[in-house]
């Protein structure tokens, strides 16, 4: 259902080692910044076990991911016709699956070069715009994260990768599935925990 790049998107805050100039304390930019230094410790802890990795990124996914939010999003028009239970079923899911995202993608971006380059502020959003340059010697990446000041602390909403956005790619695929079981989001449900398992 995603693709590598897609997974990918997703992972690449686990990439990163900061290489940017001084962030002013509290702004967008630092948030980005300092969730980066968050993961980029765990990619480099080789002794962690897969559990006591997934639980460590759940929490950092926690704080720093408005997932309840993206969820909605990707959920589209079948949020509206979802029943409240249905609704928080597919949070959670939509949740562990991620974690599964970044546990299974981001150790192999570890050596991975992230510069915060600037942001954009829009009242209470803003849009950081980053790169990251990999071990590989590929050109640089251009990744835009769009965050949300909330009453605690900024939130991230989307990721951008080269102009695309991840959410509405997911928006996309998902209600490519929705459809394809009959309009049931509870079929989305499952495969996404039966993703999170694997």
């Amino acid at each position: 259902m995603c693709t590598p790049r897609l997974l990918a998107g997703f992972a690449v805050i686990a990439l990163l080692r900061l290489a940017s100039p001084a962030l002013a304390e509290g702004d967008a930019a630092s948030f980005i910044a300092q969730t980066g230094d968050a993961v980029l410790s765990l990619a480099r802890d080789q002794n962690l076990s897969d559990q006591q990795l997934k639980d460590r990124l759940r929490t950092i996914a926690d704080q720093d991911f408005d997932s309840p939010r993206i969820a909605q999003f990707v959920l589209g028009r079948h949020w509206r016709s979802a029943s409240d239970a249905e609704r928080r079923e597919f949070v959670k899911a939509f949740k562990a699956f991620m974690v599964q995202v970044y546990a299974t993608r981001f150790r192999q971006y570890s050596g991975a070069i992230f510069k915060v380059l600037g942001q954009r502020q829009d009242g209470d959003s803003a849009t950081v715009s980053t790169e990251f340059e990999q071990a590989n010697g590929q050109p640089p990446a251009k990744v835009m994260w769009q965050v949300a000041k909330q009453t605690n602390g900024y939130k991230i909403t989307d990721v951008s990768i080269e102009g695309i956005s991840q959410a509405v790619t997911y928006r996309q695929e998902f209600s490519s599935v929705i459809e394809q079981h009959g309009g049931q989001v509870s079929a989305l449900t499952q495969e996404l925990l039966q993703k999170a398992r694997d």
